[in-house]
């Protein structure tokens, strides 16, 4: 018996020992910070970029993702066959841009706005990422129209038109379809009644007899140098 407690006792020391002769693992050293995103900064420049005279200005905002405390920040709009390109430049605080488009050279077609560097605070620090995006260039069209409606019968006057950078004018789009649509009081439904083929004066009439009450508008489709557009509702 003192033997075996002896034994026990001896093992239950050299387990001790061995126990206080290994050192503790040294914990892992913690991960570095990730430096914060920056936000993301759009201008609001608008969703079609249009053409209606041989100098088209634009003044724009800041848009979505911009901080209060950006200071400098500016894009370089390019598009194919542009050799001045577009410059947005927001500067030293200002929260307002300009830019022209310019009709006798600016081409048609899709423009890629780049942020030249990070967005900067008053400091020089870097407070936003300048988003890259692309908008669509085209010249304007316009479709207008009346409508009168006498004994149940509705008469529909429409014209169209557009920009020709050639001569600088707004002209009539002679020859062009237009789209009648109608929607019955207190729905929500656009309907196609019917389409019109505008004369060499870009203007046509449509009658229609009903005793119902209707809204109306036109709709001139575009092509790829001609934005679409629609009447205001009548």
């Amino acid at each position: 018996m003192r033997s075996t407690l002896s034994l026990l006792a001896a093992t239950g020391l050299l387990a001790t020992g061995l126990a206080a002769a290994v050192p503790a693992q040294a914990a892992a050293p913690a991960a570095p910070q990730a430096a914060a995103e920056l936000p993301t900064c759009y201008p609001a420049v608008p969703e079609r970029l249009v053409m209606n005279n041989r100098q088209t200005h634009y003044t724009i905002t800041y848009g979505k993702g911009c901080p209060a405390n950006l200071y400098n920040a500016d894009w370089h709009g390019r598009q194919k066959g542009d050799p001045d390109n577009i410059l947005i430049e927001f500067l030293n605080g200002s929260r307002q841009a300009k830019f022209t488009l310019y009709s006798e050279v600016s081409p048609v077609g899709v423009v890629t706005f780049t942020g030249d560097e990070d967005g900067e605070d008053s400091e020089g620090n870097a407070v936003a990422k300048l988003a890259t995006f692309n908008r669509m260039n085209k010249f304007v069209s316009a479709v207008d129209l009346t409508v009168t409606k006498s004994r149940g019968t509705y008469t529909l006057n429409t014209a169209a038109g557009n920009y020709r950078p050639a001569i600088n004018k707004f002209v009539p789009w002679g020859g062009k379809e237009i789209v009648l649509q109608y929607k019955q009081a207190g729905t929500s439904t656009w309907k196609q009644l019917t389409k019109v083929k505008a004369g060499s004066n870009g203007k046509a009439s449509y009658r229609w007899s009903s005793a119902a009450t209707f809204s109306f508008r036109a709709y001139i489709a575009g092509n790829s140098v001609v934005w679409d557009d629609y009447s205001p509702v009548r």
